[in-house]
Parts: structure tokens; sequence; C-alpha cells
């Protein structure tokens, strides 16, 4: 247990780290950082697969903790194929902020029933965390073309992706649900809640077509979409730290 404390403690300090960097515009410096960040974070995320007593990938796709991963993995890999590597490693800003949270959320997992030991339940709990961290850096980015007035990365593939995960992981959680609770939709906040993202960004790639809506609008539109995301899953993500959890 302790170990993960020093670990994601650890990756915070890089994701700091890399925030100064950003701000002192030293781009090398920031690219370490967060590399060295989603190092140790992968070594937090690998170890809470053990938390239960045995492995299980139940702990390691918990999204308060993959989440931040994803986010990383994404902002690397679009950073090593950017020609301006200093409009996307701006990112770091939300990828610190989310960290943070997530250092700060209780470390153990909650004990897993045996309808969440399937590949269904892997399926959604991995891609549901893709889906999000598209969302924000897609809002991220929107909202930083509005600051700067000029197109600062390509949001929008950003959103389109996270609209492709989000989507599968409605299906796998369908599927999932169907197996462990006999029914593929649950009348619950969770299930209206990804109900609610969904609709926002199926609206999204519609709207976008329509002759009065401007580039700004877009953007607006889809930097509004993170603070409906965040509305969306904070609320559990705070009910779910009183419940029972093994290892912390």
């Amino acid at each position: 247990m302790k170990e993960l404390v020093y670990l994601i403690y650890a990756a915070v300090f890089f994701y700091a780290a890399a925030v100064f960097f950003m701000i002192m515009q030293k781009k090398r410096g920031a690219v370490f950082s967060i590399s060295a960040g989603f190092i140790v974070y992968t070594a937090f995320i690998a170890l809470r697969g053990g938390l239960s007593g045995f492995f299980t990938t139940y702990g390691i796709f918990e999204g308060v903790f993959f989440m931040p991963w994803v986010m990383d993995f994404i902002v690397l890999f679009l950073s090593a194929y950017s020609e301006d590597k200093e409009d996307i490693l701006t990112a770091v800003i939300p990828l610190f902020c989310f960290s943070l949270f997530a250092a700060f959320y209780p470390k153990g997992i909650i004990p897993p029933t045996p309808n969440k030991l399937t590949i269904w339940a892997d399926l959604f709990f991995i891609t549901e965390p893709f889906g999000h961290a598209c969302f924000y850096l897609g809002g991220w980015y929107a909202a930083l073309s509005i600051v700067k007035k000029r197109k600062t990365a390509d949001y929008h593939s950003l959103l389109v992706w996270g609209f492709v995960f989000f989507s599968i992981s409605q299906v796998t959680g369908a599927v999932w649900a169907f197996l462990g609770w006999g029914s593929p939709f649950r009348w619950g906040a969770r299930h209206f809640q990804s109900a609610v993202i969904w609709c926002y960004y199926a609206a999204y790639l519609h709207i976008r077509f329509l002759k009065g809506w401007t580039d700004l609008r877009k953007m607006l539109y889809a930097a509004s979409g993170a603070v409906v995301v965040a509305l969306c899953t904070f609320g559990s993500h705070l009910k779910e730290m009183g419940f029972p959890r093994i290892g912390g």
C-alpha cells in the first residue's frame, strides 16, 4: 500500500514539474517530466491489480485512476507526431489536476463481485476512460483555441475518437449489465449520466454541419462538453469514496 502512495505522489510531482517547465517555456523539460510521470503512473496502476490478494484487472481500470494514465498516453502520442508541441503539452495542466484528485482518492479497490470478473466488464472499464480522456482533452484544446483565437490542436478528432470509445463502452456495458443483472439498462443515475454524455456528443457531430454554427460556436460547444462530462462523472466518484475498499 505504501508503495502505491509513493508512486502516485511521485507521478503528481512529475506532472507539477511539467507544468512549471511549460510556464518557463522549456518544452524538453516538460516532455521529460510527462514521460517520467507516465512511467511511474504505469507502475502505480499495475500494482493496483494485486490489491485484492490476487491479480485482477478490476483494480487497474478503475476510472479515477486509469483516466489520467490514458490522458498522459494521448498527450505523449500527440506530442510525438505534432509540429506544435507547445500547444499539445499545455494539456499537462488538466492532467496534473486529475492525477492530483486521484492522489487524494481512496487507494484501495471496491471488492470485486463475480459479475465484474468478466471480459465485458474489462472492455467497459477500459473504453469509458478512453472516451472521457478524449472528451476532456478535446474540450481543453477547444478552450485554448478560443483564448488564443486560433486553432491550437485538432480537438475535433479527439472528440470523434472519444465518441467512438464511449459508444463502445455503452455497448459493452449493456452486455455486461445484461449478463450480470439481467437487463442492459437500469433506471439509475449512472446510466442516465452516460446517456447525457452520449447524446451531447452525438449532437455535436450533427450540429457542426448547420450553417449558423461558426467555428467559435463549435469550439464553445466542444469546451462546454468537458464540463458536462465532469458533472456527470464526479458525482459517482465522490459517492464511491465512501464505499468499503480492500487495500486502502
